[in-house]
């Protein structure tokens, strides 16, 4: 076998292969004798029919065959003679060159990860993210649990719907253009000006009084999360049946003795500004971490494979597809510029590859493994957080590769670890 690599880029490298003519036409022998045991040719008893004939009457099929078997396994040979770290195993074939009796002669394209030579991970100047609490960020948490307590009283008096309300109202919606059933609620709750109800709403309710019915129409958009409204217009005729106000409870030892292990409002304080002092931590510290990667990836230049950059934008943007999922969003049905949404995503794309190649690297450096014990402990924290067995997070993780990214998370998890305990820390700026 004649192969020459060629250099394209640090990463990008092209082998030019010949196999000789001997191997071609006997991998050639080879295959014919199998299609003869099973082929069917007119004039020849089944498995009977000569080799030659064979041969000639299958020859794209066996050609075809022999390239799909040889290329792959010569340039596996090629690959491991040079001791090349290669990104793809299958590369991309093209120059394919082969006629009868004569070398099978092809082109390999791929790519290889780059060398890296980083010593500039020690003593990394970070700057200190504050972690400390204030009272307002207290109280703020309190007024929030106060708003998620609040109930919704009647209004007494006799008075128009006014901004902030929330209406009680019955309604029955014809869809226009369609022979389906109407769409109709009873004791339907609607906050006027609130962020969860339709303009459409608010506007033909506000002044409304209780008795009084209100016709409008409501034109929804294409990718509303509820298909049988989605792009629909719907002739409403609503009725009011009662005006509420929220009411908030007040702060006091009262309230706070409603969550069982607190006897004063003090002491409910307390719990939340330990909470959010941890929080601030665990924030503060991924920041730091963010920071320091950043930091290694601007003071670090090496060629980025392509392919694994084109591996990380697809998976972004899959992210995206299955946020937008969630949310009850049809991708299809949006009208946005999909190359767009790619070309805004690729420049991240790039920094992520980049930071994972330099965190494996300082990991390996540093000799950072994980043991089986911490894949472990990992499970069974998830089963915990996730109130699930722990049988089935295993089961889970187990498929697609999800245990060797679990592995792969928690080393670069150590990794950042060491990063951050021989980091410069700088103070904050004030």
């Amino acid at each position: 076998m004649k192969a020459d690599l060629i250099d394209v880029s640090q990463c990008k490298k092209n082998i030019d292969i010949e196999i000789p003519a001997e191997v071609v036409d006997a991998e050639i022998t080879h295959i014919a004798q199998e299609f003869a045991r099973r082929a069917r040719v007119p004039g020849f008893r089944p498995g009977k029919a000569p080799l030659g004939v064979v041969k000639t009457r299958y020859r794209d099929e066996i050609v075809s065959e022999m390239v799909q078997h040889l290329m792959p396994k010569y340039f596996g040979d090629a690959v491991e003679e040079r001791k090349l770290d290669i990104i793809q195993a299958t590369p991309h074939f093209e120059s394919v060159d082969y006629a009868a009796g004569k070398p099978l002669k092809f082109k390999a394209v791929f790519e290889v990860y780059p060398e890296l030579n980083i010593s500039n991970y020690e003593g990394i100047p970070v700057e200190q993210v504050s972690s400390n609490v204030e009272d307002s960020e207290v109280e703020a948490s309190l007024k929030k649990l106060q708003e998620e307590m609040a109930e919704l009283a009647p209004v007494e008096e006799d008075r128009p719907i006014r901004e902030g309300d929330f209406a009680e109202i019955s309604y029955s919606g014809t869809i226009q253009g369609s022979d389906e059933p109407p769409v109709t609620g009873e004791k339907a709750v609607a906050e006027i000006g609130g962020r969860t109800t339709m303009k459409n709403f608010t506007e033909n309710l506000l002044g409304a009084r209780v008795g009084e019915e209100k016709r409008f129409q409501v034109e929804y958009r294409p990718d509303y999360p509820e298909k049988r409204l989605a792009g629909k217009s719907i002739d409403y005729t609503v009725k009011v049946d009662a005006i509420k106000t929220k009411e908030l409870p007040e702060l006091d030892d009262e309230f706070a003795e409603r969550f069982g292990e607190y006897k004063t409002l003090d002491e409910l304080k307390a719990k939340f500004r330990t909470d959010l002092e941890k929080h601030k931590r665990d924030h503060a510290q991924e920041q730091m971490r963010e920071k320091m990667l950043e930091w290694l990836e601007d003071n670090n230049d090496f060629e980025i494979p392509d392919s694994l950059v084109e591996r990380q934008l697809q998976i972004r943007v899959q992210r995206l597809l299955r946020d937008l999922a969630r949310q009850g969003i049809n991708p299809q049905r949006l009208d946005v510029d999909w190359a767009k949404i790619r070309d805004d995503q690729h420049q991240q794309a790039i920094r992520d590859v980049k930071g994972s190649l330099i965190l494996d690297y300082i990991s390996d450096k540093q000799d950072i493994d994980v043991s089986d014990d911490e894949i472990e402990s990992e499970i069974e924290k998830m089963a915990a957080e996730t109130n699930r067995p722990k049988e089935k997070v295993r089961e889970v993780l187990s498929r697609d590769s999800g245990l060797d990214r679990l592995r792969g998370q928690i080393r670069n998890k150590k990794t950042l670890d060491l990063l951050q305990e021989k980091a410069r820390i700088q103070p904050a700026t004030p």
